[in-house]
């Protein structure tokens, strides 16, 4: 017997919601399509997901809102899966009011790091290497993280400030950062001027793009787009995931959770099935038609007995989410979120939900602590509930954030095991050497998508819209209606 098109299905990898975005573009260029995803978590929507208490409290895991990705083909979908009465749309300069704890004291007007705050004699150094190095011509600095900040901002900043902030968060040299540094931790540009100088300033492209404005909510109109961000009217990502996943299952999609292990059968270039082991013992093989893989290139390598040897990697920052409910809103003004880069903290960013979303604010002030307990020197697993906790709530103190007067009301810890990716050059390699292997066979109907499918691809507006390239590209390709 020989298996048409109508027999196979569209398999993706991964129910984050890079994936579930994916199936519902599939079933909108093809109603027909029959579509599986799978997912180890138990739940559908990976970080996207919220975590639901006994008590019926609700958090995200950090801060999650949802930026458009600034193509109608991505963004209708999110109005087709909830209305736009359903959302809290976020425009202009109070799209995404972040901050920075830098130098002991809270940017409230910033997330960029700012140098005003440094002594007369090092801000003449800072500005004098910063004017010399604007007129060298930008080179190709591979992937050294150090090279591509120095062609942004000149050596006297970046071994003054760079290097130090560096090794306080992510314990590397500066030597040893990839250039997808400046992307994860939004080192693009500096602040260097106060706001009536930067007006004139801003009128040139080249200092535009390496130095911040010092007061995000007066921002002058110099974006390009008008991208929005986007959160749902009731507390909690859950809603739109639940709407999500109740759109992608009334199309037919189904969705495998709970999932121990695949194992994928080919035949020259091609996957023609795939078995999907459960944690209850269950299998279910599946023939395919096209493989989407969301979940990264090292699982696709195991997945397809790829030999891995001499692929060097260092493991990324694990990530302790402290959730906590206080009496008083935080003392963060209006910032949703803010970035602590100071040293001799655990801190990496404190988000305040009530300020994106007044509905949080039922019984009390939600407030999310991520910590990355390594910048201590430190270890998740070394630390119980009530010492992060403690951590946690120490150091709101130490920055001001809350006062003797703000009582906790309830408190979690969450450590799901997350990784926020450690941006070496040895990790990014080893993700290219580990795409060049699995490109050796060949694979015609494997397509890879989420972080890192291609080159410093990262926050999901860019993840977006290179997924749903990929679909068309593969709707439109011949070779998948063989």
């Amino acid at each position: 017997m020989i298996e048409t098109l109508a027999d196979k299905k569209i398999v993706i990898a991964g129910a984050g919601v890079t994936g579930l975005m994916m199936a519902l573009r599939i079933k909108q260029l093809d109603p027909n399509a029959e579509v599986i995803i799978f997912d180890k978590a138990d739940r559908p929507g990976g970080m996207y997901q919220s975590i639901e208490y006994p008590n019926g409290r609700i958090f995200d895991y950090g801060m999650h809102l949802i930026y458009e990705s600034c193509n109608p083909v991505v963004d209708d979908l999110y109005r087709e899966v909830m209305d736009e009465q359903d959302w809290h749309i976020h425009e202009k300069n109070e799209k995404d009011i972040a901050g920075l704890f830098y130098r002991d004291r809270l940017q409230d007007y910033s997330h960029y790091v700012d140098l005003r705050s440094f002594t007369e004699g090092e801000k003449k150094k800072f500005l004098g290497d910063f004017m010399l190095n604007l007129e060298n011509k930008r080179v190709d600095v591979s992937r050294s993280g150090w090279q591509a900040l120095q062609s942004q901002f000149g050596r006297e900043i970046v071994d003054s400030v760079h290097r130090p902030l560096i090794q306080a968060l992510y314990g590397m040299s500066i030597e040893d950062a990839d250039q997808f540094v400046i992307k994860a931790t939004a080192l693009d540009r500096i602040v260097l001027f106060n706001p009536d100088t930067m007006l004139d300033l801003m009128k040139s492209d080249k200092i535009r793009s390496r130095l911040a404005f010092a007061d995000q909510l007066n921002l002058p109109p110099y974006r390009t787009n008008n991208q929005k961000a986007l959160y749902p009217k009731r507390f909690g990502m859950k809603h739109f995931i639940d709407r999500l996943v109740k759109a992608l299952r009334e199309r037919g999609v189904e969705i495998l959770t709970n999932i121990a292990g695949v194992s994928l059968h080919s035949s020259g270039d091609r996957v023609d099935s795939i078995n999907i082991k459960e944690r209850n013992g269950n299998s279910k093989e599946v023939a395919v038609r096209t493989l989407f893989w969301s979940i990264g290139w090292p699982s696709l390598a195991y997945a397809l007995g790829i030999d891995m040897s001499g692929i060097g990697k260092t493991g990324g920052t694990k990530v302790v989410f402290a959730n906590l409910v206080f009496n008083k809103p935080p003392e963060m003004g209006k910032l949703y979120y803010f970035y602590c880069y100071d040293p001799n903290f655990a801190t990496f960013r404190v988000t305040h939900y009530a300020n994106y979303c007044p509905a949080a604010a039922v019984d009390g002030f939600p407030v999310c602590v991520e910590l990355w307990p390594s910048r201590l020197g430190m270890h998740p697993t070394q630390l119980s509930d009530e010492q992060c906790l403690a951590l946690a709530i120490d150091e709101l103190r130490c920055m001001g954030i809350i006062t003797d007067s703000h009582m906790l009301k309830f408190s979690a810890i969450e450590n799901k095991g997350a990784e926020f990716p450690l941006p070496s050059i040895i990790n990014v390699k080893g993700i290219e050497e580990i795409k060049n292997r699995i490109h050796c066979k060949r694979m015609r109907n494997i397509e890879v998508t989420g972080i890192m499918a291609e080159e410093d691809l990262f926050f999901i507006p860019d993840i977006l819209n290179h997924a749903f390239s990929v679909i068309e590209k593969t709707f439109t390709s011949e070779t998948n209606y063989e």
